[in-house]
């Protein structure tokens, strides 16, 4: 649904908030407006559950090594797409162990060699062209539109390829790469051949990994069975994980006391963020800072849409200035 006055709701205790696009812009740093607006909250004695497809090295930096150190306390990340959780210790460290790591109880020495033996045919298949990650802008400089370019990271847990150039490309395009790309959902996407032939390779060698669309662009291959759905229903159903945060089950027993924010909520082309949703009661509020189509979501789901003046980790923080005051209305 569209909401035009959406009020800050001052029930909230747990907020669990995708990263990319939602806190910060994709591999650069939260904003200093953000990072102070993030310590207000987590001062008043509110958990924040940052669950991301990016790894926790990428978390760290971008964002919680901003944060005052005595608050990191009442931060937990869900990192690779909810593979392992982390915590943070009283001094502010990361904890020594994560919650619970998939990627190490799920996956073999070997399986985790062949599986990067999968990336690799891929990546000779395809003739892709292998950037590090970057900022957008630069990506877009130095690759200047060709499809083929695409950046590469092998986050342990995860492993995602971000196909920026040639996830819409023009009826022409794909007549110029000898690739077929189907037509889907109205866009000519490159994910989705690529997608296709790693599901085959991955198969082929009995690998429990799945390959999925995620975000606008991007191709995650994840740990079969795991999603944000999983790292979010483990959190709030152990006890143990909630009082290191200060809070109880308890205190997270009502639909108010918490709520989603993120910015890919559509169930076409690869929205991840609804798996935040999917794990929690129906009435809980999930607020997307992109401009989704509303008819693309969960039916049944409490699921708004931020239009305020700004989107995606601008429309975040134009939402959190609105505390104390009667919310956000359009004219």
């Amino acid at each position: 649904m569209l909401s035009r006055n959406i009020k800050w709701n001052e029930k909230v205790k747990f907020i669990i908030s995708d990263v990319d696009e939602t806190i910060a812009d994709l591999y650069v740093e939260a904003s200093p407006e953000m990072i102070t607006e993030l310590e207000k909250l987590l001062a008043e004695g509110k958990v924040l559950f940052l669950i991301s497809g990016q790894s926790i090295k990428s978390i760290k930096w971008r964002i919680v090594e901003y944060i005052r150190k005595d608050l990191r306390k009442r931060i937990i990340v869900g990192h690779c797409s909810g593979a392992e959780v982390w915590g943070f210790d009283e001094q502010g460290e990361l904890r020594d162990a994560p919650f619970y790591s998939f990627y190490e109880t799920e996956l073999s020495e070997e399986q985790k060699k062949s599986w990067r033996g999968v990336i690799h045919e891929l990546v000779e298949e395809f003739k892709l062209k292998i950037l590090p990650t970057m900022p957008i802008s630069e990506f877009a400089k130095k690759t200047k539109g060709d499809p083929l370019s695409v950046m590469l990271e092998d986050r342990g847990p995860q492993i995602t390829l971000e196909v920026i150039n040639g996830y819409d490309l023009s009826p022409e395009q794909p007549e110029k790469l000898e690739i077929q790309v189907p037509q889907t959902h109205g866009h000519y996407d490159l994910r989705i051949p690529i997608l296709a032939r790693a599901e085959k390779l991955l198969e082929e060698k009995g690998l429990p990994i799945t390959p999925r669309l995620a975000g606008v662009f991007a191709i995650d291959f994840a740990i079969k069975g795991v999603s944000k759905t999983t790292a979010v229903k483990y959190v709030v159903e152990h006890d143990s994980i909630l009082s290191s945060l200060g809070i109880h089950k308890s205190d997270i027993g009502n639909s108010e006391s918490m709520e989603v924010w993120g910015d890919k909520f559509s169930v076409v082309r690869g929205g991840t963020d609804r798996h935040i949703s999917e794990a929690l009661p129906k009435e809980v509020r999930s607020i997307t800072f992109r401009e989704e189509k509303s008819e693309e979501f969960l039916e049944g789901y409490n699921t708004v849409v931020w239009n305020g003046k700004e989107h995606l980790h601008n429309g975040l923080l134009e939402f959190l200035k609105t505390r104390n005051s009667k919310g956000f209305a359009t004219k």
